[in-house]
């Protein structure tokens, strides 16, 4: 069982570049992918791409990658059209400040270092097919980091899961137990609203109908039955494991109905109390769902 929020990195390096990438996961109800690539890493973003989409099935991945290139032991050099560019400013600079003054001014070694970029440093080029290996790697570590924290988040989620679902199977024993008392509860009501039609000469089909709608109104056996039955899917499920949030998303619809039911058919105030506690769980379970993959 995997949770949908997670990181990982990696990074690959030859002798000359390093290429690192991280990849952070947050919940969305589909796959979802943002780039921040620099550069030459820019036009790989359809194989990034392609990869996510194979490894990965749902959530909102983002992707910051960085490359850092070496200098090789080459060392600073002078940047030739940006010392011709500093030279023309100068001498126009240096023949503005003449008019102004009446005085020469002599270009110096320090006016030229002055000016901005005319060193670089020895950098070494790099083309795609160099990088495109180094880059790949970097996004599998990545992905193996990201995967193993998903799956250390999804078992933790699923220890949560099941402790909400014990809670519910507990007050559904609960309810149980008192299912008879509800019984004899709507017994009560039915022969109060017997005698009350038998005394105002109802019609014997009107009368069987009232009858038939209060024993079935008093009877939540079947809505114990049915959650039960969700609850045990609901077990086997997590237990199972793999992609199945959808397919618990659909029994948490299926347990919510029962326990609504279970709440309208009778005002016994501790089954009304067992049923509030269900809803509550159940709408906790429902929440987290949406953190699975």
């Amino acid at each position: 069982m995997l949770s949908m929020t997670g990181f990982g990195s990696g990074e690959e390096s030859s002798d000359q570049i390093t290429v690192s990438v991280e990849l952070r996961s947050v919940n969305h109800r589909f796959l979802d992918v943002s780039f921040k690539l620099p550069g030459l890493l820019g036009s790989l973003e359809p194989e990034i791409r392609q990869f996510l989409k194979e490894n990965v099935s749902r959530g909102r991945i983002t992707i910051n990658a960085q490359m850092n290139l070496t200098n090789d032991g080459v060392g600073p050099q002078l940047d030739p059209d940006r010392l011709g560019q500093g030279l023309v400013l100068l001498r126009q600079a240096a023949g503005e400040l003449e008019k102004t003054t009446g005085k020469p001014t002599e270009i110096t070694l320090d006016h030229l270092l002055s000016v901005p970029d005319i060193l670089r440093g020895g950098e070494t080029e790099a083309g795609l097919d160099e990088i495109r290996p180094l880059l790949m790697k970097a996004l599998q570590k990545a992905h193996a980091g990201l995967m193993k924290m998903k799956q250390a988040e999804g078992d933790l989620l699923v220890v949560d899961l099941k402790q909400r679902l014990d809670t519910i199977a507990a007050q559904l024993v609960d309810v149980n137990h008192l299912a008879p008392q509800a019984a004899v509860e709507i017994k009560k009501k039915l022969e109060e609203r017997l005698t009350k039609l038998l005394t105002d000469q109802v019609d014997p089909q009107r009368l069987a109908q009232e009858v038939a709608l209060l024993a079935d109104k008093g009877n939540i056996n079947e809505e114990c039955e049915r959650l039960q039955i969700h609850l045990d899917q609901f077990a086997k499920a997590l237990d199972e494991g793999g992609q199945v949030a959808k397919r618990l998303n659909f029994l948490l619809q299926e347990m919510h109905r029962e326990v609504n039911t279970m709440g309208s058919k009778t005002g016994i105030m501790a089954i009304t109390q067992a049923v509030i506690i269900m809803k509550d769980e159940v709408e906790s379970l429902r929440e987290q769902i949406m953190n699975l993959e």
